[in-house]
């Protein structure tokens, strides 16, 4: 009856000291596109979890999830939408699925600098168009991140004008402003998902794609592509986003450390996406592909062959929206 009494209360002081789900940690998880290791989106994902985790004194757990884990970003966004991720950091192509004015980041040769497109982003503007997407989309979009200007590479010609990319498939994101740009400048624009891209491109199925310096170093693109042209087309920032039942959820202690840790998470990618296109342009040259830089002349060509993306964002979204945009992309000068 003893060894009886005993089992029980034993049974009962794991039962007692087993967390419950008031007691248990909250946990976030986080995903994203990019790399595991090599790249800065990781690595300012993993700064993020230990500020959170220590601010919180484990209350709140990150759980980082690298690599298309949790699926493309539409679906990732898809599911933050529906709660059923809690957090990822995502480019602006596939809100514009759901919230056209973020299109205007799809103007070509808006910006030429990160750090004018981070005035802009930081300022009134990019707080209005992150209030937009969680009053249309029902997330909760904290900062912008940077995902950096976009270059094209390519297999089978070094391209010094739109006319030498005319005929040749090229790789972009879901989106039709992109799509309209690569016709432009007389090229096939092929959607397709970025986990497949590096496939794609060492099979034929593409000729070329679009990226920041810092993607084509991570997802080592320079192993199946032999030239990069510098033009610089495109400004591509990340949006942290949450799901709002989520962050409805919390306390609001820990709202404010979720918000704080996301303009750390800010800082942090920025600075190591600024180190990481520093020292990717070399790393790859050494590895093989040549780097072209445009004239004036040349680049002038590429702008002027993509005008018609501009005037698709206006169809689209209105003037009223893009002027308002322009207007703060010319103050931040």
């Amino acid at each position: 009856m003893k060894r009886l009494l005993a089992c029980a209360a034993a049974v009962l002081s794991i039962a007692m000291w087993t967390p419950t789900a008031a007691n248990a940690a909250i946990e976030l998880k986080l995903g994203h596109v990019c790399p595991a290791t090599g790249d800065r989106l990781e690595q300012a994902a993993q700064v993020f979890k230990k500020y959170v985790e220590e601010k919180t004194g484990g209350e709140i757990v990150v759980k980082t999830f690298p690599a298309s884990q949790l699926g493309g970003e539409r679906e990732m966004l898809e599911s933050i939408q529906m709660g059923t991720l809690e957090c990822g950091t995502i480019t602006n192509a596939p809100f514009s699925n759901f919230l056209k004015e973020t299109l205007v980041f799809d103007i070509p040769f808006v910006f030429s600098k990160a750090e004018h497109a981070h005035r802009v982003l930081d300022g009134e503007f990019g707080q209005y168009l992150l209030g937009l997407v969680e009053k249309r989309m029902g997330v909760k979009a904290l900062v912008f991140g940077e995902n950096g200007l976009r270059h094209f590479t390519t297999t089978k010609v070094a391209a010094h004008t739109p006319k030498d990319l005319a005929g040749l498939k090229l790789r972009v994101m879901e989106n039709p402003v992109h799509m309209e740009m690569i016709r432009g400048l007389g090229a096939i624009p092929t959607p397709m998902a970025f986990a497949e891209l590096y496939t794609a491109l060492a099979q034929g199925v593409v000729d070329g794609q679009e990226n920041p310096i810092a993607l084509n170093q991570s997802m080592r693109f320079y192993e199946v592509q032999k030239y990069m042209i510098k033009t610089g087309h495109l400004y591509a920032p990340y949006i942290f986003v949450l799901s709002t039942d989520f962050y409805n959820s919390l306390s609001k202690k820990h709202q404010q450390i979720i918000l704080d840790g996301a303009k750390l998470w800010r800082k942090t990618e920025r600075e190591l996406n600024a180190k990481q296109c520093e020292s990717g342009e070399e790393f790859m040259k050494s590895k093989g592909l040549t780097i072209i830089e445009l004239s004036p002349e040349e680049h002038a060509q590429f702008q002027k062959a993509t005008k018609s993306a501009e005037q698709m964002v206006r169809k689209s979204v209105g003037d009223a929206i893009v002027n308002r945009f322009m207007k703060a992309v010319d103050a931040a000068k």
